[in-house]
């Protein structure tokens, strides 16, 4: 089970950095000083350059003069971890945890298996315009998945037990993975689900391999999210819920270990890496299971210029989708998939309301919209095999991949060292025939880890601190910045840190 660890609640701290300065004119102050667009966009620089200019911009140093104890500073980075100890499979223990941009944050993330099997899921999703989307993907995408998975004989069985036997697909590792939903949209979530076993019944004599499964899962709850809100127009408290998911957006990073299996389902800029161990190197070594769908892709460039050949000019803009979107795959965002008529049509229904749909009675459509859908869901599905080598996976929104200096070889050695440490934790007891050498070099070995043993034993915290600058200064005055300008600097932080049972993978071959 996974165990949210409880720790003391912190009160907001001051930034005094600037003073008495009111919100706006912090806004106003920061755009000036720091090089940010009217909107607040970075200007060419990277958050922690911006970083250094507020410091210098009024007041005490926050980083010469923290705000924050190191024990206060530890206690924010741990209020939201979780972990998690796995018997059975290549899963021997997961770390999680998440640190806040937004308020409320818009990633989630979600852990679990295929009921009855050693099939381990687990998620990354970082929302965008809301957290709506992202709530609906750690809800519902699991489930889809088990059924696009699911043989003959299950789908055979959902179908005659409906919705009692769809609530036991997905065994989850966390006693709060699922958030209260009304019974309302519950239904129908249900009823969506249900015509996909109907469907999938139908194409079951296709035999569709783990990655066309995968593929069809991600699409098809990327479909039911945009039609069932365009299917309730006549009950107003039900349609705002079913729109609000649709208009808002995530991406997504999935990851299922089966056996040796590994698979990533990748849709947006979430990352996904394994970290193997080198010993005759004694390194550590970086595998990407993910590419970005973004601008700076240029096979993603070509495939979204390919659906619009006649539009490569109007397209991206600043490289984003239209000048707005960053990620070119998305789940939702139906403002870029929807057809014009719809979208007018939805905008001429709020107008009309006097408290319905009120957020989108002035949507303004994207300069140049002739084509759509400009955005899909469609995952870049990635395989991999697992080998005695490899000793974690992370999974891991953004928030982590875009601060200062982190990469995806960097995280690998910070979390190997991490690892290396955590496993002197424990008393050393040679064995009895052990030679005097042995136990010479062994203890050398645990010096060593010693050295290198970590603040957080929780590896997602550790990558968190490590993103954050390390420096207990840069820390500090991080997570006393105000609201209004904290997602000026970063974005809400997501990770998940899979380690592998590596007595389950080097005997793989006599287990099964």
């Amino acid at each position: 089970m996974l165990k949210a660890v409880g720790l003391p609640s912190i009160s907001s701290v001051p930034f005094h950095g600037l003073r008495f300065l009111k919100a706006n004119q912090i806004i106003s102050h920061v755009h000036g000083v720091l090089g940010l667009t009217q909107n607040g966009h970075v200007r060419g620089n990277s958050y922690f350059q911006l970083f250094h200019k507020l410091r210098l911009s009024q007041g005490p140093d926050p980083v010469e003069s923290p705000r924050l104890t190191p024990r206060m500073v530890t206690a924010i980075l741990r209020m939201n971890e979780g972990n998690a100890q796995i018997s059975g499979g290549a899963v021997k223990e997961v770390h999680c945890n998440q640190l806040a941009a937004n308020k409320p944050i818009e990633d989630r993330h979600v852990e679990g298996k295929l009921s009855g099997t050693d099939k381990y899921l687990f998620g990354v999703f970082d929302g965008h315009a809301g957290c709506a989307c992202a709530q609906a993907l750690k809800d519902r995408l699991f489930q889809y998945m088990a059924v696009s998975m699911a043989d003959l004989g299950l789908l055979n069985k959902l179908y005659q037990g409906r919705e009692d036997a769809a609530s036991h697909l997905i065994e989850y590792l966390s006693t709060t993975a699922m958030d209260d939903i009304s019974p309302d949209l519950a239904s129908i979530h249900w009823q969506s689900l249900f015509q996909f076993v109907n469907d999938s019944l139908d194409m079951q004599a296709m035999d569709p391999t783990v990655e066309e499964a995968l593929t069809s899962a991600f699409l098809r709850l990327d479909q039911d999210i945009s039609t069932e809100a365009n299917f309730h127009p006549g009950d107003e408290g039900l349609s705002e819920d079913l729109v609000n998911i649709a208009f808002s957006g995530a991406v997504g990073c999935v990851a299922l270990i089966d056996g040796l299996d590994l698979y990533v389902a990748n849709v947006g800029d979430s990352q996904a890496v394994v970290g193997s161990h080198s010993r005759d190197s004694n390194t550590w070594e970086a595998t990407s299971l993910s590419h970005k769908h973004d601008s700076q892709n240029e096979k993603e460039v070509k495939r979204l210029i390919r659906r619009h050949p006649n539009e490569s000019s109007n397209i991206l803009r600043g490289g984003r989708l239209f000048g707005e979107l960053m990620p070119l795959r998305a789940f939702g965002d139906v403002r870029y998939k929807w057809q014009k008529r719809d979208l007018i049509h939805l905008s001429n229904l709020a107008k009309k309301s006097s408290n319905f749909l009120t957020a989108y009675r002035d949507m303004r459509l994207p300069n140049n919209y002739r084509t759509p859908p400009y955005l899909d869901a469609e995952p870049e599905v990635m395989h991999y095999r697992l080998s005695p080598k490899d000793r974690f996976l992370i999974l891991a929104s953004d928030g982590l991949w875009d601060s200062d200096g982190m990469t995806v070889e960097k995280a690998v050695s910070l979390l190997g060292h991490h690892t290396e440490g955590r496993q002197v934790l424990g008393k050393y007891r040679p064995a009895e025939d052990s030679q005097l050498g042995k136990i010479n070099s062994a203890l050398k070995k645990r010096k060593e880890s010693l050295a290198k043993r970590a603040v957080d034993d929780n590896a997602a915290t550790h990558l968190i601190r490590h993103a954050l600058g390390l420096e207990h200064g840069y820390i500090s005055a991080q997570l006393t910045l105000p609201e209004k300008l904290v997602r000026y600097y970063r974005d809400d932080i997501t990770i998940t840190v899979i380690h592998f049972d590596q007595h389950y993978i080097k005997n793989f071959g006599v287990l099964h």
